[in-house]
């Protein structure tokens, strides 16, 4: 006898708690080159987390002092993870529920995506990529965090989650990317934790580079990925 599993099972499979409830100076670090840095955030900028999980970036941007932002997840569970607070600004919803219900005067200068595109087919991706365009606010950008399948070490991030649907490196985001409307404007490392390791992964790193016919693009297991209107 053969018995079927919904692919919704994997997601409820996720154990919620106590998964990156405390930010700390290594999470700064990383969030303000990888989001602040990246984008060119400038505080009073509005911002919008889809996939805010439990809530680690959105207490980054409670950290710098931003006011104008708000998390959307689809599993009701990352509330109880979260102080009310900061629970306040978070929408449990499907994304296309939420665009949907959305103020159309209320846009966001920055949408973030941290990893999150590789949970959807190249497909649906783009259609995500074009549904965020009625939330975006002219001349905003959309910052993405997504497995780098052009490094060696990408496999091991994109294949410990059965719940990823696409793979990308730059040059298939950039086409995931078009197809939504938009050019990638940089593609870009994601930064360490750790300014040591990430010097040291500098020089290895460099030494392969040296060896190889056709080196990566990018060598971090993820990278981040600027999109701008095109």
């Amino acid at each position: 006898m053969t018995t079927s599993v919904n692919a919704n099972e994997f997601y409820a499979a996720y154990d919620r708690s106590g998964q990156g409830c405390q930010l700390k100076s290594k999470h700064i670090r990383q969030f303000t080159k990888d989001f602040v840095d990246a984008s060119g955030y400038r505080p009073g900028m509005s911002v919008l987390e889809l996939g805010c999980g439990n809530g680690l970036f959105l207490r980054f941007l409670e950290k710098i002092g931003a006011t104008r932002f708000m998390g959307v997840d689809g599993d009701s569970r990352v509330l109880g993870e979260m102080p009310p607070d900061l629970a306040a600004k978070v929408r449990v919803a499907d994304f296309n529920d939420f665009f949907a219900s959305h103020p159309a005067d209320q846009k966001f200068d920055r949408v973030v995506m941290f990893d999150v595109l590789e949970h959807f087919s190249a497909e649906d991706g783009a259609a995500l990529l074009r549904a965020i365009g009625a939330v975006l606010a002219p001349g905003g950008r959309i910052v993405i965090r997504t497995p780098n399948m052009g490094s060696p070490w990408g496999m091991g991030v994109q294949y410990n989650d059965m719940t990823h649907r696409a793979c990308y490196t730059p040059g298939s985001l950039r086409q995931v990317a078009q197809v939504g409307g938009y050019r990638l404007a940089a593609a870009l490392p994601q930064a360490y934790t750790s300014r040591g390791r990430e010097l040291r992964e500098a020089v290895l790193t460099t030494i392969m580079g040296w060896f190889l016919s056709s080196p990566p693009q990018i060598w971090s297991p993820n990278f981040i990925g600027v999109l701008e209107r095109a």
